[in-house]
């Protein structure tokens, strides 16, 4: 007796098509399948997975030296956490995102609107974030040692502005985040694994 023929049961070749019979999405997709290795839609890379959990670890040490009022070690650590906010935000909108899950398109819309805004967020944070103590003529020194700073003319109305932006950028960056774990705990709650394995299993061509 024939068996019906499946999309599993057929090599087209055509490793598109292969690959979106693979797309990591909500069920039965993500309880059975996972993305293949050399689909770029599928997942991402390992610099990209570096990158997403480096700039974890940064902002909860900006946030913890906020949290202590420590600004001397909010401002080190801002300098540093710059370039790794920047880079990441930059290359994440340079390179794009995987494809959206299997899901409702306004939960999507959600969950894609949340990353947007964190990594416009980043962006304006690290620029904010240097450009205060610049603006404000102020040496950044961490426990009694000043660190080297590019020279600017002091201006105290654009610190007080850059200031005000940093807050507000700390504050849609925060709201991003929220929305983000709820998104990645609904993945979860769901048997979306395939979405959620996304941040820690590099796919070499991914995104």
């Amino acid at each position: 007796m024939n068996q019906p023929m499946t999309l599993d049961a057929i090599d087209t070749g055509d490793e598109e098509a292969e690959a979106y019979a693979e797309r990591p999405s909500g069920p039965p997709h993500s309880a059975e399948r996972r993305p293949l290795p050399a689909d770029r839609f599928g997942g991402y890379t390992a610099l990209s997975i570096t990158l997403h959990w480096l700039t974890l670890v940064v902002i909860a040490i900006l946030v913890a030296a906020w949290f202590v009022d420590r600004p001397d070690l909010h401002l080190v650590a801002g300098i540093v956490a710059a370039p790794v906010l920047l880079v990441h935000a930059v290359r994440r909108f340079a390179r794009g995102f995987p494809r959206a899950p299997d899901e409702p398109a306004a939960t999507a819309l959600i969950a894609r609107l949340a990353i947007l805004v964190m990594l416009a967020a980043m962006i304006v944070l690290a620029v904010s974030g240097l450009a205060m103590p610049l603006a404000a003529g102020l040496p950044a020194t961490v426990l009694g040692i000043a660190l080297p700073i590019l020279p600017w003319p002091a201006n105290p109305a654009i610190a007080n502005v850059a200031a005000t932006i940093h807050v507000g950028a700390a504050i849609a960056l925060a709201g991003g985040i929220g929305v983000h774990l709820l998104a990645a705990i609904g993945y979860g709650a769901r048997g979306m694994h395939a979405v959620t394995a996304r941040v820690v299993r590099a796919i070499p061509a991914g995104r």
